[in-house]
């Protein structure tokens, strides 16, 4: 049996689905706008490093629902993820359906490990009906009257939630798909490295660290 860990955002769908989220919620009230807007002198410098984006982003998070009760929250969170899907300008990749359903009819471990929240990956992937699906992402939790992140799944985080759910040493081969070098950490991992349509610097990092067992793949 092989894992298969396969990257969310811009590997299976083309946009960073969180930040799409934030907008959603921002846009949609000008009074949390304001609130935000005022608040990133104080975020940006923890959204900036890579073991602290998880504060600004729970700052953020918390303006956007403070005040909602669960029922509100959850409300939201199905009208943006219906608005997400239906605009023409969110592709969910056809190449990367049809390798999650090869890998699946396999019976491969298939794992999508995201920083984006588990609520959105599980709805979005609901819609593919591809089952055996598994997912390692971001969670949420609630504080004060609204939502914060409770586990960031980013960077070196990916590799110890992976290592914390799967015994590595039980699968003949574990095979990643990826399109940024912030998850070179959790392509280390991996026997084969799928590189998805890279931008040119994360291309350069990622084949100073792979060299020869990675492949560049260009998906629409």
């Amino acid at each position: 049996m092989n894992l298969i860990l396969f990257y969310f955002d811009k590997t299976i769908i083309n946009k960073d689905t969180g930040a799409e989220y934030m907008k959603f919620m921002v846009q949609r009230n000008p009074i949390r706008f304001v609130l935000c807007f005022f608040a990133l002198p104080f975020t940006l410098p923890f959204l900036i490093l890579n073991k602290t984006k998880f504060i600004g982003f729970s700052v953020l998070l918390w303006l956007v629902t403070c005040g909602m009760s669960p029922k509100k929250v959850a409300k939201l969170r199905k009208r943006f993820i219906n608005r997400y899907l239906e605009n023409n300008a969110t592709v969910l990749y056809k190449n990367a359906i049809e390798k999650l359903i090869s890998h699946t009819q396999n019976n491969d471990t298939v794992v999508i490990v995201s920083g984006a929240s588990e609520w959105m990956v599980k709805r979005i992937i609901a819609k593919l009906c591809i089952p055996k699906l598994e997912v390692a992402c971001s969670e949420e939790s609630r504080l004060a009257g609204g939502m914060v992140s409770k586990f960031h799944c980013y960077s070196t985080n990916k590799v110890e939630r992976i290592k914390m759910r799967y015994n590595l040493e039980e699968y003949e081969t574990i095979i990643g798909y990826s399109d940024s070098s912030i998850d070179i950490p959790l392509l280390r991992l991996c026997n084969q490295q799928f590189i998805v349509n890279p931008r040119p610097y994360c291309s350069t990092k990622l084949t100073k660290s792979f060299e020869k067992s990675m492949k560049i793949v260009k998906w629409v």
